[in-house]
């Protein structure tokens, strides 16, 4: 039950976030709209753990340590996003790339700052688990920061932690895309030729499949001869499948820190129906050969 809630809760709380992004314009009131909604969010989230308590350890770690960050980590990450755009310089673009490369060294600091929980995030270990995800652990340990004042009964010693590596890892990619689109070194020419209407394409699908394959596409180098950036695609699926992509970097996030499914989960089940297919094609059938020269006659 508390499986389905949380990913209720939280592709609700996506859809809010969309809303919000294309509605308003202010960078100040966004904040506040996004901030609140994951308040409103998180507020759901710790009434229904109140109100149904864990029935094992096992319940709770994995909720402190999987579900509690990934809706924690939007709310340290925009209130990081909102610091970083009202800080961007307002010279050329030499400086403004400054800039950026400095907040990802600060990033990179942050992560060596805190190494040991990091590699322990990163590797998805789980020998410390009843230590950093249990509720009412009290360890006086170097391998434990020091973090904020929590509430004892929504926090466990390291779930902040994991929240702000989330939300940090999120931010490197938004500057990323930043520094991609002021280099724009490379432009990828939308379709301009197509005068029927209904020859057009459109993206049907789920987002987080297409850009599975968008990153595809970068990290195998397929168009212009591997000059093309993750930007360039992404504004080519914009035009020619009439999606928005906007948050596409966050969902390459969701997508690499996938623990039970593999994080090509749409192009390994493009690569089974292929072959499923091919398969189908090869399989020999008795009366094929006879058949088709019976056309012929």
């Amino acid at each position: 039950m508390l499986a389905k809630m949380s990913e209720e809760l939280y592709y609700q709380l996506n859809e809010r976030i969309d809303q919000i992004v294309k509605v308003e314009t202010d960078t100040f009131k966004l904040l506040s709209e996004i901030l609140k909604a994951v308040r409103e969010a998180l507020k759901k989230l710790k009434q229904y753990i109140l109100d149904h308590p864990f029935k094992d350890d096992d319940k709770q770690i994995w909720f402190f340590k999987c579900v509690k960050p990934k809706f924690y980590s939007l709310r340290l990450f925009y209130l990081e996003r909102y610091d970083l755009q009202t800080a961007v310089p307002s010279g050329n673009s030499k400086q403004i790339k400054q800039f950026y490369h400095d907040e990802l060294a600060t990033i990179m600091r942050f992560f060596q700052r805190n190494a040991f929980i990091y590699q322990y995030y990163r590797r998805g270990a789980t020998e410390l688990d009843r230590i950093y995800f249990l509720r009412g652990v009290d360890v006086q340990s170097v391998l434990i920061p020091d973090i904020p004042e929590h509430d004892c009964d929504f926090s466990t010693t390291q779930d902040y932690l994991f929240s702000k590596i989330k939300a940090y890892e999120l931010l490197q990619e938004y500057i990323l895309t930043q520094l991609r689109l002021l280099d724009n070194q490379v432009f990828v020419q939308p379709a301009t030729d197509v005068k029927n209407e209904t020859n057009k394409l459109t993206w049907t699908g789920d987002k987080t499949n297409l850009v599975e394959v968008i990153y595809g596409l970068f990290y195998t180098g397929q168009l212009n001869n591997g000059n093309a950036t993750v930007s360039d695609i992404i504004k080519w699926m914009e035009a020619n499948m009439q999606i928005d992509l906007k948050r596409s970097y966050r969902n390459f996030i969701d997508i690499r820190n996938r623990k039970r499914d593999s994080p090509t989960r749409f192009l390994d089940k493009m690569r089974e129906y292929i072959h499923q297919r091919i398969d189908e094609d090869n399989t020999y059938k008795p009366n094929r050969g006879a058949k088709l020269l019976g056309d012929k006659q």
